[in-house]
């Protein structure tokens, strides 16, 4: 599969929501949808490239492209915490260990959530893989991964206890179902119906800025479906030949350094903020050696880690007997 400018594109835009989003504490609402966008482009790209995978090749190849920089992130925290960096951190062997296996637990306030924090979302990625592993045993597998993504949310109505069954039963596990439906429908749109989609799927996503309630219960519905009209629309007229790509190229190649943008920047933010005044030069500052970090994590890890996983084994298809 040709690498496709528009998701690649969606990925950056992803990736900085969720950056102006804690840099504004909370305040920027809209930019808690970058992590919608996500999981939709993640449904949407397992739906497209995984389904020519094996079982093993396919958990391999994901394990080795999400977890040895969260891994990495997650001990640069630990490190940071025994030298007096983080007077607000602490982790433990059974903290560290459950993080690791991407195993959600309840912290001593009652949050769901890793040692490094942005690792919830990691945790229901990594259960959507499991799930798209099972899947691909069967003749279909995008029907039988939505139907079991489904059934675990159908789960979730019951007031359960344990914190990861509370995660694993979320109804953002519908956020990859959707994606894996644009994946198998994506040719339906029209591309004369694309770009009213587009500009219909930005306005009810700004729109969510002005939200005065607790978006989470409502995410798949006020992000959920914006985002899913959004890759759908965008897919589709890239399709067409209809995408900027020359006004979005800057967009597309911090796309392949968004995962690493997203890992990191909340770690420069820190950095920054308790040094420096909060201020509008702060801001570009933050902003700036946010994407900086990101591009070099990219470059000095993420893409080594890629290639070194090429070159494995188990991350190879057996070749076809004759």
């Amino acid at each position: 599969m040709k690498k496709l400018r528009s998701v690649q594109t969606l990925r950056a835009i992803a990736a900085l929501l969720v950056l102006f989003y804690h840099l504004s504490d909370g305040g920027f609402i809209a930019g808690g949808s970058g992590v919608d966008i996500f999981f939709l482009i993640s449904g949407f790209i397992m739906g497209t490239v995984g389904t020519r995978e094996t079982p093993r090749v396919f958990l391999t190849r994901r394990l080795i492209r999400i977890a040895p920089l969260y891994w990495l992130m997650t001990l640069a925290m630990c490190l940071a915490s025994l030298i007096g960096l983080l007077a607000n951190f602490s982790f433990d062997l059974y903290r560290l260990t459950l993080s690791f296996l991407f195993v959600p637990y309840a912290d001593a306030d009652g949050h769901i959530w890793p040692l490094f924090v942005p690792g919830w979302t990691l945790n229901l990625e990594m259960l959507f893989y499991a799930v798209f592993a099972v899947a691909l045993l069967t003749p279909r597998p995008l029907a039988v991964a939505s139907l079991l993504l489904c059934i675990l949310v159908a789960l979730g109505f019951h007031d359960w206890q344990a914190a990861p069954i509370i995660q694993w039963t979320t109804p953002m596990l519908l956020e990859f179902v959707l994606g894996l439906g644009v994946a198998r429908f994506r040719h339906v749109l029209r591309p004369g119906a694309a770009l009213p989609l587009f500009v219909l799927s930005i306005l009810l996503l700004a729109a969510s800025a002005f939200v005065t309630v607790d978006p989470t219960p409502y995410r798949v519905v006020i992000w959920g479906l914006p985002a899913c009209a959004l890759l759908a629309s965008c897919l589709s007229l890239e399709e067409a030949g209809r995408w900027p790509r020359r006004w979005l190229a800057p967009l597309e190649r911090l796309g392949d350094a968004s995962y690493s943008l997203y890992l990191t920047h909340g770690i420069v933010l820190a950095a920054i903020f308790k040094f420096l005044p909060m201020g509008i030069l702060t801001t570009l500052v933050a902003v700036s050696l946010a994407l900086v970090v990101a591009q070099l994590s990219y470059m000095l890890l993420e893409r080594p880690i890629n290639r070194f996983a090429s070159t494995l084994r188990w991350t190879k298809m057996p070749a076809a007997r004759p």
